[in-house]
């Protein structure tokens, strides 16, 4: 499903040209030094041996209109909190009221939560379906379909106490910006808060979403450490997601793969990665294609079924396994920017994260 190598000549300019196709880490701008850990259509995972960021060569961030596409029913559902929202609202180093910008808020489900925590809420997203789901399901006022550039533009002397970015960082094909762009959001002692997937989460096989264009990098809790330190923050908490009986079901239905499911669904479902491989127009079409194909619901309705199957054996599993270090998907942040520090040049190796709440 892939398309054809862009034209050799052409491509060797754009790399010259654009640090977003370069080799260099995306979070400390070393070059990468060893071979490509995967392959993913036309591109590369990389190692970097600075601060421990895995990421994606060449980065290309898609168009709102792809995740509109490519997500379409999602930004018009009321979706639960995910783990960083709670571990958040309930993180007794966290600030519990002033003013909150949530970069990246979704369907905002997360802006009700900590408005009705006593929070002074605002949201910035650049799907515009789900910032209208925002507005008219949970009566959020002050939310806008933006990305951070536009609403800097339009909202020049506005602070925030917190910035939130949930779920967001691993999306950016510049997260050096992103973060810059947070920053500049921030009174001169704040917060941000933040989560990502973990990349030393309890992983059998690949993760779908966890490939271009969907995600480009992936953080540990080194790497997450030296990027938020290297910004002139200080790191109060740091928390790896405990595993949970769900994901330790999703991972045992991933280990006791048959091919049944793409059997009765007649192909195997397409990944968001091979998506990530078709225009627009196409992409909205497969998705559309797929959720009316009846044969792909009876399928979706059999994973399902696999997965109900094998809950109560997970559950019994899992003191074994968190015995054994499993950890859950996500990875949580919150540090407090320091006023006077400059963002140093180097990160900060350091290994020190709580599989609960701490630094």
């Amino acid at each position: 499903m892939s398309h054809a190598a862009p034209n050799s000549a052409l491509a060797q300019s754009a790399v010259s040209d654009d640090p977003r196709t370069s080799r260099h880490c995306p979070a400390c701008g070393r070059a990468a030094e060893s071979e490509p850990l995967a392959h993913s259509h036309q591109s590369a995972l990389y190692a970097c041996a600075g601060c421990d960021l895995h990421f994606w060569n060449p980065l290309k961030m898609p168009e709102a209109a792809w995740y509109e596409a490519a997500y379409q029913g999602r930004d018009s559902t009321v979706m639960p909190l995910e783990p960083g929202h709670v571990f958040f609202l309930s993180d007794p180093r966290a600030p519990q009221q002033g003013r909150l910008l949530d970069m990246g808020c979704g369907t905002g489900n997360f802006l009700a939560a900590a408005r009705d925590a006593g929070f002074d809420v605002t949201g910035i997203e650049p799907n515009q379906n789900a910032v209208r789901f925002a507005q008219q399901h949970y009566g959020l006022r002050n939310v806008f379909a933006a990305v951070p550039a536009d609403f800097q533009q339009g909202h020049p002397l506005e602070k925030f106490g917190t910035v939130t970015f949930f779920e967001v960082l691993e999306h950016q094909d510049d997260p050096q910006a992103f973060l810059d762009s947070a920053k500049s959001f921030l009174t001169e002692d704040g917060f941000i808060a933040l989560s990502v997937p973990n990349r030393n989460r309890w992983q059998i096989g690949d993760d779908p979403l966890d490939f271009p264009p969907n995600h480009l990098t992936r953080w540990s809790p080194v790497a997450l450490r030296n990027f938020i330190e290297s910004n002139g923050f200080e790191v109060l908490s740091l928390r790896e997601e405990p595993l949970h009986a769900r994901r330790a079901a999703q991972m045992l239905s991933a280990a006791l793969r048959t091919g049944l499911i793409s059997r009765v669904a007649g192909e195997r479902p397409p990944a968001l990665s091979d998506l990530g491989q078709l225009p627009h127009d196409d992409v909205q079409g497969a998705v559309e294609r797929i959720r009316r194909d009846p044969r792909h619901g009876l399928a979706a309705r059999f994973a399902h079924w696999k997965y109900r199957v094998l809950l109560p054996f997970a559950a019994l599993m899992l003191p074994y396994l968190r015995l054994r270090g499993r950890t859950g998907l996500y990875l949580y942040c919150l540090a407090q920017r320091r006023p006077s520090a400059a963002r140093t040049a180097a990160p900060r190796p350091t290994s020190g994260v709580s599989s609960e709440l701490g630094i």
